[in-house]
């Protein structure tokens, strides 16, 4: 996905979400009555939710997709501790074992990655992805609990329009600023990116719609389970390794993701 360069990943990234999220909103249109604060909430959801992508793909340009998409996705344990403390939400015991197990698995993931200090072609490894990682983790976090608030005050299809179009109010300025407007003319290296944006948006869509019709701190801990494909794809694709601990970590971290949704 990064053959062609961050930035430019992340403009056809939020390109392919509007195109994918625009088509929802077209097709089946709210009932709802708009409100200026309602539409503010989720353009400030949006923009959270867009930096934390932000970050994300920083950590992929540098650490292994396998180690970084399963610490991010301990992200839902930030959303229930917020969703807690503002929008009422009550953790139960499992839970808060949940969030323990899950905090535990990212530390031993986070220590065993970073006790390498060279890549597998022997050159200096850096430890920047896991600075990236974290704050990937607590932006997305953190975007949970706004875009509940959005979805209720101005429905589902349209905050879904407002999420796309702030992706790319975030990446278009990163990608003229560095990239100096340029694009990659091979299509084999586009159609990754191409593809990577169609999957995540219709994923987006139907994350929106779990979150409209369910409660946040179960919606997001349930769709988290994702990095099971994710290593299983990176270990046959992209041949990435990793140490026995590592792999304890990943089943530690899915394990308590699946309690957080009990």
């Amino acid at each position: 996905m990064l053959l062609i360069g961050s930035y430019k990943t992340g403009l056809l990234y939020s390109m392919a979400s509007v195109a994918i999220q625009g088509s929802y909103w077209l097709l089946l249109p709210d009932q709802v009555a708009n409100s200026i604060e309602g539409i503010l909430m989720a353009i400030i959801a949006g923009i959270i939710g867009a930096l934390g992508f932000v970050f994300y793909i920083f950590a992929l340009r540098i650490g292994k997709v396998s180690v970084v998409s399963v610490l991010t996705a301990g992200y839902p344990a930030v959303s229930v501790i917020l969703a807690i403390l503002l929008l009422s939400d009550r953790l139960t015991m499992l839970q808060g074992v949940a969030i323990i197990m899950i905090i535990f698995a990212m530390l031993l993931l986070s220590g065993t990655e970073g006790m390498q200090t060279k890549n597998e072609d022997g050159t200096p490894k850096s430890r920047l992805w896991l600075f990236w990682a974290i704050m990937s983790l607590l932006f997305w976090g953190l975007w949970a609990i706004p875009s509940k608030l959005a979805i209720e005050m101005i429905g589902e299809a349209d905050y879904i329009l407002i999420d796309g179009l702030t992706m790319v109010l975030v990446w278009a300025p990163l990608w003229l600023y560095f990239e100096k407007g340029r694009m990659d003319r091979d299509i084999h290296k586009l159609k990754y990116s191409g593809f990577a944006g169609i999957m995540a948006s219709l994923g987006t869509v139907c994350l929106f719609l779990a979150l409209s019709n369910g409660i946040v701190s179960i919606v997001t801990p349930l769709t988290s389970i994702y990095p099971i494909v994710t290593v299983l794809l990176a270990r046959f694709t992209l041949k990435e390794r990793l140490f026995w601990l590592q792999y304890l970590a990943v089943a530690i971290a899915v394990t308590g993701t699946v309690l957080l949704a009990l």
